[in-house]
């Protein structure tokens, strides 16, 4: 099966895992501002942005390669609709899989999350 991972759906996965990447992104941040004074802070500053690019990338493009060549049945449907460009059907699949699972805390007596009468 040929699949292609959807490019909006990729930047918008590099995004997110640079902002994941925290440790990385903060101290860089501020070490190149505080760079602008003191160019040692700029360098380092700039190298941890630049470790948090690259393994951004790398994980995005594992993603990726994950979309296009599983052939898992259980993953199949999310990976066709992650190939697409409507991003509407994506959120009702995403909305549908959040609305279905059970709370952690629910027991099988209170399948529904109410707290039980007392």
């Amino acid at each position: 099966m040929n699949r292609h991972y959807n490019k909006s759906l990729f930047w918008i996965g590099f995004m997110m895992n640079m902002t994941k990447n925290i440790f990385l992104l903060i101290p860089g941040l501020i070490l190149c501002i505080i760079g602008i004074w003191v160019k040692p802070c700029l360098f380092i500053g700039a190298a941890l942005l630049v470790i948090d690019v690259v393994i951004s990338l790398i994980e995005q493009i594992r993603i990726k390669k994950t979309v296009e060549n599983n052939s898992d049945p259980n993953f199949e449907s999310w990976a066709e609709i992650m190939s697409k460009d409507n991003f509407g059907e994506l959120m009702k699949a995403i909305d549908g899989k959040i609305k279905n699972q059970k709370p952690a805390d629910a027991d099988d007596n209170n399948a529904d999350g109410d707290e039980p009468a007392e």
